[in-house]
């Protein structure tokens, strides 16, 4: 092979990775803003400020949650759209919390997540492209929370 083909071949090894999407790039933060308070979902890291479980087999969850087909029947409604996914809904003057569902160990709240009508404390309905029913039910739980007492606050 002369020179300027393998510089060429060079060219192209060194060009691909360049060119190629990043495979183990983080997902991006989601967010949500109740009030004066942000709730990131961070599932990766170690230490978060509100940790939450789903055990729909826990004798007394913190909280019931009904998921449900129907924007109009729920309590809480979670919608995004992606075509706004550059800017960061996590950028916030006020304060942010770190939210993190744990499938066991220590969680600052239990929550119940089922279609079952039974005894449901909120009824939640979820259509996003970026987040499912259990990432939406822990925000919606980590805004109910109240840090002073460690209870669940349910407004009824």
């Amino acid at each position: 092979m002369d020179r300027p083909q393998k510089i060429l071949i060079l060219l192209l090894v060194a060009g691909i990775p360049a060119a190629a999407p990043p495979f183990f790039a983080a997902p991006p933060s989601f967010c949500f803003t109740a009030g004066s308070v942000t709730y990131q979902m961070a599932p990766a890291t170690a230490s978060p400020d509100l940790r939450v479980r789903i055990d729909n087999a826990a004798i007394q969850p913190d909280l019931r949650i009904q998921v449900v087909d129907a924007v109009e029947s729920a309590d809480f409604a979670l919608v995004d759209d992606v075509v706004d996914a550059g800017r960061s809904a996590c950028r916030s003057d006020g304060l942010l919390k770190t939210v993190k569902v744990v499938d066991g160990g220590t969680a600052d709240v239990t929550i119940n997540l089922s279609r079952e009508p039974a005894e449901a404390d909120l009824k939640l309905f979820v259509h996003s492209a970026r987040v499912g029913h259990r990432d939406a039910a822990a925000l919606l739980a980590a805004m109910r929370h109240k840090v002073l007492d460690g209870k669940v606050a349910l407004s009824r």
